[in-house]
């Protein structure tokens, strides 16, 4: 296979996108365009650098597929796709249900000090440091902290959002002054996966790390992870740390019905979020 791979490479696409169905791919998971490698399919054809019956034999398998996943067929067409009338009821009351009762037994308590439940938000203040969370191509979920924000100050929080300072080292707002006006941290991080990245880690804002978890030892600080489980590996000091595993308004609505006690916390992670790190622990 990496031979193959190697081969592939130097070939121009032309010749590549037809040569790797011809060397046993059935299907390409993606495409820059699909008319363009739709004719480099057809000219390989022609030219012979694949036949038709590797073409139907990649078609046949495709759709066995298809049927083995029991994919509905639209009536008269023959083809295994589902048809328009299947999105109808998308976005229904019942269809929010499910993803409400989702959220509620997925969201996990992975470690906490205690802090949680807030069972009397009156009054008290919060920063509130946000972490990614951008609204661009492919994250259709960005943007959600102002919600998340929103819900918050329903609750009776008082939440002010942390905005670095512009000075320099030696220069920069006083430790103290956070334990002396607020009563808690909280961290909003929504650092979305791409196809195309080999790792997500939190790159730490300027100057200096601003926004860097370093209240812990003075104020009760609580991390909620919105897209990644395995951040725990950038901040292990911080004590009471969540995972919710999707940024989207009905699962903050779910999350904060538990940061103030109304639900409890009943997801068990499905991976290691600890990340076999001794200290995550801690």
């Amino acid at each position: 296979a990496s031979t193959m791979a190697g081969m592939m490479q130097n070939l121009p696409r032309s010749e590549a996108v037809p040569l790797s169905v011809a060397a046993g791919c059935d299907m390409f998971l993606f495409t820059r365009n699909q008319d363009e490698d739709f004719g480099y399919m057809v000219d390989g054809v022609k030219k012979g650098l694949i036949s038709r019956e590797r073409l139907d034999d990649a078609v046949t398998r495709i759709i066995a597929t298809k049927a083995t996943l029991h994919l509905p067929a639209r009536k008269n067409s023959g083809t295994l796709v589902p048809p328009l009338a299947a999105m109808a009821d998308a976005g229904s009351v019942a269809h929010r249900e499910l993803a409400r009762e989702c959220a509620d037994s997925a969201i996990t308590l992975v470690k906490s000090d205690g802090t949680l439940p807030i069972r009397d938000p009156r009054g008290k203040r919060v920063l509130l440091y946000v972490i990614g969370d951008e609204a661009a191509y492919g994250n259709i979920r960005g943007g959600k902290a102002q919600y998340f924000q929103q819900r918050m100050e329903l609750e009776g929080f008082s939440v002010t959002r942390f905005d670095p300072s512009s000075g320099l080292e030696g220069n920069m707002r006083p430790y103290s002054d956070v334990p002396a006006n607020f009563d808690f941290v909280f961290y909003f991080c929504a650092v979305s996966t791409k196809s195309n990245q080999t790792t997500v880690r939190i790159e730490w804002a300027q100057p200096m790390g601003a926004n860097c978890p370093i209240y812990i030892p003075s104020v009760p600080t609580i991390f909620i992870s919105m897209e990644n489980p395995y951040h725990l590996l950038d901040v292990p000091r911080v004590k009471t740390y969540i995972n919710t595993y999707m940024n989207t308004e009905i699962v903050i609505d779910e999350l904060v019905a538990k940061i103030v006690g109304r639900s409890e916390f009943k997801g068990v992670s499905p991976v290691d979020p600890f990340c076999g790190k001794w200290d995550t622990h801690l």
